[in-house]
């Protein structure tokens, strides 16, 4: 079997992303950009199958650093593309203060809200614009179940659904 060199890796997965939004009968993707490798790669990815003008990427700190978002800012900046940015920190706040004062949310309950809010953030602007949500998660992290369920392990499917 003949090993493919990186640019027919990148060429196959491109055709694979471009093969499977047509097939969705969608118009393009939207990413959420933490200016990370995954997502900074994703969109990559989704800028060579579909062009800048069919990827939406979306900042979206929660009680972030802010070099998060600086990141992301610039990454979104080097490949040509806006970055829209949705601060769902107040939303967050709003979310655990609803909770009645006798139901006392875990450390880890607390810290798995941002990805899910993050998740329903994602898919509602993607399902409002026509995209996809672009899967920004690894196998790594999938291999050793470093995610939240129904949170960012939601990126790692968002192609697969």
């Amino acid at each position: 079997m003949r090993k493919l060199n990186y640019e027919e890796l990148i060429e196959n997965i491109a055709n694979w992303i471009k093969n499977y939004v047509k097939g969705a009968k969608l118009s393009g993707i939207t990413v959420g950009l933490s200016g990370g490798i995954d997502s900074a790669v994703t969109t990559s990815l989704c800028i060579k199958a579909l062009g800048k003008e069919n990827v939406r990427c979306v900042g979206l700190p929660c009680e972030s650093i802010s070099q998060d978002l600086e990141d992301a800012k610039i990454v979104a900046q080097s490949l040509g593309i806006s970055l829209d940015i949705v601060d769902l920190t107040s939303s967050y706040g709003a979310f655990v203060k609803s909770f009645p004062s006798n139901i006392m949310i875990s450390k880890m309950a607390l810290a798995n809200i941002k990805p899910r809010l993050r998740m329903i953030t994602l898919y509602s602007i993607a399902q409002s614009t026509g995209h996809l949500v672009g899967g920004t998660g690894n196998r790594t992290e999938l291999a050793i179940g470093y995610f939240t369920k129904y949170g960012d392990i939601g990126k790692f499917f968002a192609f697969l659904h």
